[in-house]
């Protein structure tokens, strides 16, 4: 769903993102790749000058909450983040570990598609952020948010700094 063409937005704005790896393979299960993940996000991030509110990296799938200084160029980010967090991990895999994300003779780590809602009031805001926190927990993989290690849970429920700088200014 494209929201920010529908509504016209354009300019500084948030957005909540996801990306979903092909046939739902849990590669982030492994720490190897969560961590160059992460490393290639805040890259990313920083290329396009753009704030992370909120996120959370599962096995098999990434929730950001961000802003842009023009949301009109959230495709790109995300365009752009694709192609290099899967180049970067198809260099550090083994033949066995690309074997499940060839598809149709290529390697293939993120969905063709992504998911995004621009968001366009506090209260919206709120909820996205709340969703993601509590991804891990309704996955069944820690009992609380805070607990996760892929995720912004820390930074805004224990105000304990995570893997990536968060901001909390976005008002």
């Amino acid at each position: 769903m494209v929201v920010r063409r529908r509504l016209k937005i354009t300019g500084r704005a948030a957005g909540f993102v996801t990306m979903t790896v092909v046939r739902w393979k849990p590669i982030f299960a492994d720490e190897r790749f969560a961590m160059a993940m992460i490393v290639q996000l805040e890259e990313t991030l920083r290329y396009h000058t753009a704030g992370l509110i909120g996120y959370v990296l599962m096995p098999t799938h990434l929730h950001l909450l961000m802003t842009l200084p023009r949301i009109e160029h959230l495709s790109q980010f995300v365009q752009g983040f694709k192609i290099l967090s899967a180049k970067r991990i198809k260099e550090m895999m083994t033949v066995e570990e690309k074997s499940p994300l060839i598809q149709r003779g290529r390697f293939s780590l993120w969905k063709p598609r992504f998911d995004d809602v621009i968001i366009i009031s506090e209260e919206q805001m709120r909820t996205k952020l709340n969703y993601i926190h509590n991804n891990p927990v309704k996955a069944g993989l820690v009992s609380n948010p805070e607990d996760y290690r892929y995720t912004s849970a820390g930074d805004w429920l224990d105000n304990r700094p995570g893997l990536l700088p968060i901001d909390k200014n976005w008002l």
